[in-house]
């Protein structure tokens, strides 16, 4: 596997007096929320710990950004969601993102300190600008965007690909709230993007054809799974929704079908897996908890 010592992994740490802990409030755009469910606070800290192990296992640099007091007195606890509030590119730029709901407008502020003392250069989107991190794969070697539009606007992603400076913007429509609910890149040991996998069922046919397509343009192979139920399709979102890096993959828990694992076997990608399933309750996984900082 290429060394990924270069690559720090930004996570956020938990709040003081527990996360969602009067229960959690689902939004009305995401199916994958357990509306009024309290998460297991012991077993939460257990697998954040294990998340933090596991990424120090692949020698990546983990950067813990603070939970302030002012952001648990808020209850802006899907603050944990490290990759929805910013994105960054290979010359240390950073863009911060505009979040589309009001419950979640301003948290990625209490980042910005951190990322400053880090040296990185921070800029901003315009208001009118609408772009959430999980929306959004940077694929560093190719210097492409991919953006979803579940929960960004046209003018969000256009000026986000605009500030990290990409080579090209390839807008990938589904009905993912996330686009990393939808698709999740593959990349080789040199961190080049080798193949997508993507959750068949939330595409319509003009959207997979769309897909299947950027595949061709781009010699990706596309891994399609599909479900015919709900629970066995968020159950693989959720699980497909994971940290990728070069030769590495880390969802929160086996992605077992065979397409993938003769993929995997076939490309030498490690697939590792950190269970996150107290914050699956907010539908959040691997992916969300995490953000790459080049």
């Amino acid at each position: 596997m290429n060394d990924l010592k270069k690559i720090k992994i930004a996570i956020s740490s938990l709040p003081q007096n527990g996360w969602w802990n009067n229960g959690i409030v689902a939004y009305h755009d995401n199916d994958m929320m357990s509306n009024g469910a309290i998460p297991n606070q012991d077993l939460l800290k257990k697998e954040h710990d294990n998340l933090t192990a596991i990424l120090q296992k692949y020698s990546l640099d983990v950067i813990i950004i603070p939970f302030g007091k002012e952001i648990e007195i808020n209850k802006k606890y899907d603050f944990v969601f490290m990759r929805d509030h910013f994105l960054c590119n290979t010359n240390k730029d950073i863009v911060m993102c505009n979040m589309k709901l009001f419950e979640r407008m301003k948290e990625g502020k209490y980042v910005i300190s951190t990322l400053n003392d880090l040296q990185y250069n921070v800029s901003f989107l315009d208001e009118n600008c609408i772009a959430e991190g999980g929306e959004f794969f940077f694929l560093p070697k190719e210097n492409i965007l991919l953006a979803g539009q579940g929960r960004n606007n046209l003018s969000g992603a256009e000026q986000m690909a605009e500030k990290l400076k990409v080579s090209s913007l390839h807008i990938i429509n589904s009905s993912g709230y996330h686009l990393d609910t939808s698709i999740s890149p593959i990349f080789n040991d040199e961190y080049e993007c080798i193949g997508l996998i993507c959750a068949r069922e939330v595409f319509t046919d003009k959207e997979i054809n769309d897909l299947r397509s950027i595949c061709r343009l781009n010699q990706w192979e596309l891994i399609e799974i599909e479900h015919q139920d709900i629970d066995s399709s968020l159950s693989f979102r959720t699980a497909m929704n994971g940290l990728t890096l070069p030769g590495l993959f880390i969802g929160s828990k086996n992605l077992n079908q065979k397409q993938i694992s003769d993929f995997a076997l076939s490309n030498n990608i490690i697939f590792d897996y950190a269970n996150v399933s107290q914050f699956n309750l907010s539908g959040g996984s691997v992916h969300c908890l995490t953000n790459e900082l080049f």
